[in-house]
């Protein structure tokens, strides 16, 4: 790629485990944060991933708990237990959209993490204006199965380009037509739930020169790999880790879908009454 990407960036996923039956608490995938300032001085945070990361394939419903992996800004990684029994889920209205929404607010002193604000979520229109095509170069960061790190977490970074973009939903896995965008790139045991960015340079269109660095867009979740037509899964041996990969092509849902979820009218209405319920206490006129 043209430049490194910004350092930051990585700083915005954490690792989501599981509780094995045997195996006690092991890796399951990614996830990362996005924060909406919905007021002067009121942000909502937001913990985003894979929907099926958080599905029991067993019994097809979530798991009672996931545990959420931050690094702290002094020391050693965190785990945090989340009881999704106890929490909203906030899903597409669309039940094979492949994203999971939940309210989460790692504190700002303790976690050394960075969110990604609503600009950078690339919708309909910004796909168009920025005339985002076949070639275009991406990269997602996410957890890496072998060495996800025992202290601290270290995620991997993956770097490919978009290999097609269809006006029609893709088959994905049996019969199931998604809207996806599926990328030249291998993607890896744990990555679902990973954000995968767009990073246009300056000189992707032939002609044409744009100064500056890329420009930088969440382009949508992995989702999967279309090994078998299967999701990303891994698998453990005795002594190591070993992540099942996929022949050269993920695929990726949309972020113009997260979008819909996260200024859909039920979220957009929630902070809504925040927002009032704030002021209202202000005011003196609630307790």
């Amino acid at each position: 790629m043209a430049s490194v990407i910004p350092k930051d960036v990585k700083k915005t996923v954490c690792f989501i485990f599981i509780k094995h039956p045997t195996k006690g608490i092991v890796p399951n995938g990614t996830g990362f944060i996005v924060a909406i300032k919905q007021a002067d001085d009121l942000y909502f945070h937001y913990l985003v991933t894979a929907k099926h990361v958080l599905i029991d394939e067993q019994t097809k419903q979530y798991f009672n708990v996931v545990y959420v992996r931050f690094n702290k800004i002094d020391g050693p990684a965190d785990l945090a237990e989340v009881p999704l029994t106890k929490l909203k889920i906030w899903v597409h209205p669309e039940p094979e959209v492949d994203i999971a929404v939940i309210p989460c607010l790692p504190d700002p002193k303790i976690y050394d993490y960075r969110s990604i604000p609503p600009d950078l979520i690339v919708t309909k229109e910004k796909f168009k204006e920025e005339d985002i095509t076949e070639g275009d170069e991406v990269f997602f960061i996410g957890l890496f199965t072998p060495h996800f790190g025992r202290t601290r977490n270290y995620p991997v970074t993956r770097f490919g380009r978009v290999a097609l973009i269809s006006d029609e939903k893709v088959r994905w896995q049996t019969d199931q037509l998604q809207d996806l965008y599926l990328l030249e790139t291998q993607s890896y045991g744990g990555n679902s739930g990973s954000p995968v960015f767009f990073y246009l340079s300056g000189d992707r269109n032939p002609g044409v020169l744009r100064l500056g660095p890329p420009k930088l867009f969440l382009a949508g979740i992995m989702t999967g790999t279309f090994r078998d037509a299967q999701k990303v899964e891994f698998i453990e041996t005795q002594a190591t880790p070993i992540s099942f990969q996929n022949a050269g092509i993920a695929a990726v849902t949309p972020a113009y879908k997260l979008h819909e979820i996260l200024f859909g009218p039920e979220l957009t209405k929630v902070r809504e009454q925040a927002v009032e319920q704030k002021r209202m206490q202000s005011s003196g006129k609630i307790d």
